[in-house]
């Protein structure tokens, strides 16, 4: 397949209709084990999974695709990292989107961000909130980066924001209660999820979000996922047939 990509890949919904994925999720692994097969430090794989995810950004747009989310730097991240990696991430977060913010401009791209700020140093928080701020009437690709996440947490705090709200948190009301109480309630489902590095699990990422998400794994590190990977992953896609708990039907090709 040819890695200029094909903004006309789909797939095949319940319906029959084709559609190509809207919101792509990223969990960005193996920015350690790429420097570390170069013997370069951890935090030099850091560096290049930042250019991979410009790249990303820049390739999902030429894509059709209207929403990536990715997970920067998870609660777990945050307490079981050594100090010293921690802090260079959250300054590699905040060179970031100082760096990006006149590309995000010229692309009309929206960022946003969820997680717990709370837990971050008050620098960080600004440089999030800023470029949330200055980037909020751009109507391109939405942009989010999930920093200080946990998908177990961001449920924990939707239920206890529902509940100091004093919504009906009866059983026929409930999930739609907690829905409008997650980090960002308009946000859309994940369409596709795409893991790199080797790994074939969720790790606690938008489990909420993802609940009816494709999943794609792949053995290629971070920092190497380009345009032709991006394309394998899409082109996969378009071979599956979402069913949101439905039969296929025969004119998808299987079994009623």
């Amino acid at each position: 397949m040819s890695s200029t990509g094909d903004s006309r890949l789909s797939m095949r919904t319940e319906e029959g209709d084709e559609v190509g994925p809207r919101h792509l999720g990223f969990i960005m692994d193996g920015n350690g084990r790429w420097a570390q097969q170069r013997q370069l430090p951890r935090t030099h794989g850091h560096s290049e999974g930042a250019r991979s995810l410009r790249r990303m950004i820049r390739l999902a747009k030429e894509r059709g695709i209207s929403e990536v989310t990715c997970f920067a730097l998870s609660t777990e991240n945050l307490r079981h990292r050594p100090d010293q990696e921690v802090q260079f991430l959250l300054d590699l977060l905040v060179q970031h989107l100082e760096q990006e913010r006149e590309e995000m401009d010229r692309h009309q791209v929206c960022f946003r961000s969820i997680g717990r700020q709370d837990g971050l140093p008050p620098e960080v928080v600004a440089a999030l909130e800023a470029a949330t701020r200055e980037t909020a009437h751009h109507q391109g690709v939405v942009f989010r980066l999930a920093v200080n996440y946990g998908g177990r947490a961001e449920i924990a705090d939707a239920l206890a924001a529902a509940a100091r709200s004093d919504v009906d948190l009866s059983l026929n009301h409930r999930e739609r209660q907690v829905s409008e109480h997650l980090y960002e309630p308009g946000m859309t489902d994940l369409d596709l999820l795409i893991r790199t590095g080797g790994e074939m699990r969720l790790s606690n990422f938008l489990l909420w979000q993802a609940s009816y998400a494709e999943l794609y794994f792949t053995d290629v590190l971070w920092p190497d996922f380009d345009a032709q990977h991006l394309d394998l992953a899409l082109e996969e896609y378009s071979r599956r047939s979402r069913r949101f708990g439905s039969v296929p039907s025969r004119s998808q090709g299987g079994e009623v």
